[in-house]
């Protein structure tokens, strides 16, 4: 890598590392954006894992959520009590267990979205017209960046 592109990359990261806390702490606060009825964040995230995913293994989980097995049974027990979700025997391995979302899970993880957007709503409302505009710009580069390569 020439010195000016590692000059620039550490300036990006710079920033990055910046906006990061900028961001969970002003806007996306863990403790109000992943507020659902009487669960903790780490329930909301496993919900809204199991959404994208369809099913997971409990040790798929551990790792997607950054939380050890032993801390993921009593959450994952606790949704499956509430009904959200479910556990399946593996058709091909009966040692292997798979976590799933009902139709009650499905229904939650669409009323987390909704207060989400409204949350986010909310906190967007404080920006001026022409600065959202800028920020739309820049989130849609941004992204492109990414996808590339993520």
């Amino acid at each position: 890598m020439d010195k000016l592109r590692e000059e620039t990359v550490e300036r990006i990261l710079g920033d990055f590392l910046t906006l990061v806390p900028i961001l969970n702490k002003k806007l996306l606060r863990e403790n109000e954006l992943y507020k659902l009825d009487d669960l903790y964040p780490s329930h909301v995230q496993i919900l809204l894992l199991l959404a994208k995913t369809k099913q997971l293994t409990m040790s798929e989980i551990s790792r997607e959520i950054h939380v050890i097995n032993s801390n993921l049974t009593p959450l994952v027990d606790k949704l499956i009590k509430l009904g959200y979700l479910k556990r399946q025997p593996s058709k091909k391995d009966r040692r292997v267990v798979h976590i799933s979302l009902t139709a009650n899970g499905k229904k939650q993880v669409e009323k987390h979205k909704q207060y989400a957007v409204a949350y986010l709503k909310e906190q967007f409302d404080a920006i001026e017209d022409d600065k959202l505009e800028k920020l739309e710009a820049h989130l849609k580069g941004i992204n492109e960046i990414f996808d590339a390569f993520i």
